[in-house]
């Protein structure tokens, strides 16, 4: 049909100086162009269609989707994130308060973004979690140390590594530690304690 009408409509359109016959081929000049409009939105709704049924069967999650394009090599974020690690050990940046992800990415001479990369990928955590794990280890050997001789409040401890107020350092000691710092104290004695008395029973024993 498409075929048949589109060179009958050229050549009335051409010959005939009718009025009449030219309206009528004006009229079917415009159904046919919006015939091929119609046709070539179906196939453009057809083909999203299909890319969005694969999308939905393969989808995409996770740090890969966010850092496809980023140009940092699997090799090169694994190296860095080895100088990450040494440099969080040796250099203990985590204690100072004002630590952002520029700082990391200072340090590491890399961008911001693909420092946050670094982290994300390496370690499943953001910035701020990844950091706070080393402020914790830091804490926990503070409480420890302060267990008996109470010489720290556990707002002064909280400071001394990193954290700028206490709710923040609760909250955190509470995800990574699953208990208070105050709990973790106590479960310090008391383990100390078991620990001196096996100790002396042995030496009595001998």
């Amino acid at each position: 049909m498409l075929l048949y009408n589109t060179p009958v409509i050229y050549w009335v359109w051409v010959n005939t100086q009718d009025q009449f016959f030219l309206a009528i081929a004006l009229a079917q000049f415009l159904l046919l162009v919006l015939f091929i409009l119609v046709l070539l939105n179906r196939q453009k709704f057809s083909w999203l269609q299909q890319r969005k049924s694969l999308k939905a069967f393969f989808p995409v999650h996770g740090p890969y989707q966010k850092y496809e394009k980023t140009g940092l090599s699997t090799a090169f974020s694994l190296e860095l994130r080895h100088k990450l690690e040494q440099l969080m050990v040796t250099e203990k940046p985590y204690l100072n308060q004002e630590l952002h992800l520029d700082d990391i990415a200072h340090l590491l001479n890399i961008s911001r973004h693909h420092a946050s990369q670094v982290i994300n990928e390496n370690f499943g955590v953001n910035f701020y979690e990844f950091v706070n794990k080393y402020r914790i280890e830091e804490a926990k050997f503070h409480l420890m140390a302060n267990a008996r001789i109470k010489s720290l409040s556990i707002s002064e401890i909280a400071f001394l590594c990193g954290f700028n107020n206490r709710v923040s350092f609760y909250k955190a000691f509470k995800k990574e530690a699953k208990s208070t710092p105050t709990e973790f104290m106590e479960h310090h004695i008391n383990a100390t304690s078991i620990q001196d008395t096996y100790r002396h029973v042995n030496l009595v024993r001998q």
